[in-house]
């Protein structure tokens, strides 16, 4: 009998989330044989959040019914459109998707046409869920509209449930349909660190690495995940196109983001210039002249082999970005002690590079310009 999973943008209203989940999935379980609807899942998530529950990868991979909550929060939270996509992958490219509810938080969403038309209760002038459970005098609607929603996700968990498939692995790597389209501008991030097993030539602690580059993780254990993960999750908030990239081709790869008047962050691990084939490249960078590329280089305080070595490793920093720091033309953020930091340097950093960019007049266009992904198409209601 069917289960559903529940997809909402952490913010104010999560009490009452909460408390529609539990009326719904209630609900659902009178109206079903058996106890499936108690693996129903509530999937609310903030866009920046950086460890995801396992047991919520597998729900996207197994529930039957998927239930998104939409609203301006919704659409502009990158989770949640990571949810979207997962779940929307479990279909073929002409299958039946009527397993996707979108219901209406918020009634003043600018909703994707992908989407469909979001379900309201059945009123003049239509309201959002939201208001319907936080009004006493629209109980009874609420009521009855929770009903009508539990009977259909019965009946489409019965007829048409969502295919099977394996749990994602990286969900910060899942491309994001709510994203920026292709006319919005793009940021380059640039992950400026090694493999582990480059890493171990140079210092002890090696949990902050993985087999990729882009897998450095800094804030381990306070804050899990990827930072080119939270970066792009931060440049989504923004409606910026990311693109993450290693040090590979990196001079070619910034020629043509400047060219191309686009965002280029370097993300770089305070020991990389303990590397010598990474320094001499890096100092190329430099010497070549990096213009508007800003370098943000963050350490976690709890980093305590970063913090004795910090003398040294500040030497090697300030000796393979001579030109830049020598210039001060720059923007070079080094005392990163904590996510939320490199949360706020990152956005000052997007912020005074997007309006620079727009000063001289916007990201150059090409016929070439694609969309980041393929949108999925969805049934309507």
């Amino acid at each position: 009998m069917p289960n559903f999973f529940l997809s909402s943008a952490a913010g104010d209203d999560d009490s009452y989330v909460r408390q529609f989940f539990d009326d719904l999935r209630s609900r659902v379980a009178a109206m079903s044989a058996d106890h499936s609807a108690e693996l129903s899942f509530l999937g609310t998530i903030g866009s920046r959040d950086a460890a995801v529950p396992p047991d919520m990868l597998l729900r996207l991979a197994s529930c039957d019914v998927f239930v998104a909550l939409t609203s301006p929060r919704y659409f502009r939270n990158a989770a949640c459109g990571r949810q979207w996509r997962i779940f929307s992958d479990r279909f073929r490219p002409d299958g039946d998707r009527s397993a996707m509810l979108p219901v209406a938080w918020a009634v003043d969403a600018a909703t994707p046409d992908f989407v469909g038309t979001p379900l309201t209760a059945a009123q003049d002038p239509p309201r959002g869920l939201r208001q319907l459970i936080r009004l006493r005098d629209l109980r009874s609607t609420y009521e009855s509209f929770v009903d009508e929603l539990a009977r259909r996700i019965v009946t489409v968990g019965e007829t048409a449930p969502a295919p099977a498939a394996e749990p994602v692995g990286d969900f910060s790597a899942v491309p994001d349909p709510f994203a920026a389209s292709s006319s919005d501008p793009r940021v380059h991030f640039i992950v400026a660190a090694a493999p582990r097993q480059e890493m171990d030539r140079v210092r002890k602690e090696l949990v902050y690495y993985g087999s990729e580059a882009r897998d450095w993780a800094p804030y381990l254990p306070d804050t899990p995940g990827s930072l080119a993960g939270r970066a792009r999750q931060l440049a989504a908030d923004q409606s910026l196109r990311a693109e993450v990239t290693a040090l590979e081709d990196v001079i070619d790869h910034i020629a043509r983001a400047r060219a191309a008047h686009e965002i280029v962050v370097i993300l770089c691990d305070w020991w990389i210039t303990q590397l010598e084939d990474y320094q001499r490249l890096l100092a190329e960078i430099d010497r070549r002249g990096l213009g508007d590329t800003a370098v943000l280089v963050p350490a976690s305080r709890t980093d305590r082999e970063t913090m004795e070595h910090l003398p040294e490793l500040r030497f090697g920093l300030r000796t393979t970005f001579r030109q830049s720091t020598r210039l001060l033309q720059v923007p070079l953020h080094s005392d990163i002690g904590t996510a939320d930091a490199f949360d706020a340097d990152l956005a000052e950093v997007l912020a005074e590079a997007r309006n620079r960019m727009f000063r001289v007049g916007g990201p150059a266009r090409s016929d070439a310009d694609e969309p980041i992904v393929d949108r999925p198409m969805l049934h309507g209601p």
